[in-house]
């Protein structure tokens, strides 16, 4: 869960500057500029980019492998299964090249009866800090053998894991998008435009987002946003979060100057 109060003292000014020249009230101002972070938070959450396939294909790698990835999980074929070779030492032998190379892993990594559950658990443990922590090198070598560092479980729940997974790619982006939406309307248009559809299509079956609205406080207008998905606070990293907040004063700051150049070239054109 990541909670984020929209609340910062170079803000203060800002936001009764800012509401002042809009002609808005500062709890309008306040939710315009929430919404903004909301979008900017959204963007800056993992996976990155705007195009859903990113997501799902950081999702296969982080379970599958790939180039730049090993992955964490390998599909144990029929043949795999009846015939590995186990050991007394808890090794498990999985195959034999040609050139006498023996290819195996442990028994804790040869998971025949592994269920969605397992799979899960796993994947949960292997994710620390915002990142997804692929157990080390490709292999260990032991003489001839080689140990494959990656969990070998039934191909078949192995697909539909993967599946599973790849159809939340995005949610929790989504957290601040349900966020977004509960914010005063204060714009023209959706409150979660600039947050891409494959970000939102979560909406309809999840609600991730929360919203406490504090404007009321006339000392110290304020809105809390918190994004409820359970990982949300480690796929936004707290260097992110700053970050973003930055780039909405700023944009905050350029179109306050904007009105005032608008307004004084009125003035001289009235003149």
């Amino acid at each position: 869960m990541a909670k984020v109060k929209f609340e910062n003292l170079k803000f203060q000014q800002i936001m009764k500057d800012y509401a002042t020249i809009r002609e808005k009230t500062i709890p309008e101002a306040v939710h315009l500029n929430a919404r903004l972070l909301c979008v900017e938070f959204a963007r800056r959450t993992q996976p990155f980019g705007n195009d859903q396939k990113v997501g799902e294909k950081a999702i296969a790698r982080d379970l599958l492998g790939g180039k730049k990835r090993y992955g964490i999980f390998a599909p144990l074929t029929g043949f795999m299964a009846a015939n590995a070779e186990h050991y007394s030492t808890g090794n498990v032998r999985l195959f034999v090249k040609k050139d006498g190379t023996v290819y195996g892993t442990d028994k804790a990594h040869f998971l025949t009866d592994a269920t969605a559950s397992t799979l899960r658990q796993i994947h949960k443990g292997a994710f620390q800090n915002g990142t997804m922590s692929s157990a080390g090198s490709r292999s260990r070598d032991i003489g001839r053998w080689k140990f494959i560092d990656k969990y070998f479980v039934p191909g078949g729940t192995l697909d539909d894991y993967v599946k599973s997974q790849m159809a939340k790619s995005g949610l929790a982006k989504s957290g601040w998008a349900a966020c977004a939406n509960q914010l005063k309307k204060v714009i023209s248009g959706s409150m979660t435009r600039g947050i891409p559809k494959w970000v939102t299509r979560h909406l309809s079956d999840y609600n991730l987002g929360n919203v406490e609205d504090r404007t009321g406080n006339i000392f110290s207008p304020t809105v809390v946003i918190t994004n409820n998905c359970k990982y949300a606070d480690k796929v936004l990293r707290e260097s992110e979060q700053l970050q973003g907040q930055s780039i909405v004063g700023a944009k905050m700051k350029r179109q306050m100057e904007t009105i005032l150049k608008k307004r004084q070239l009125k003035l001289q054109e009235a003149a």
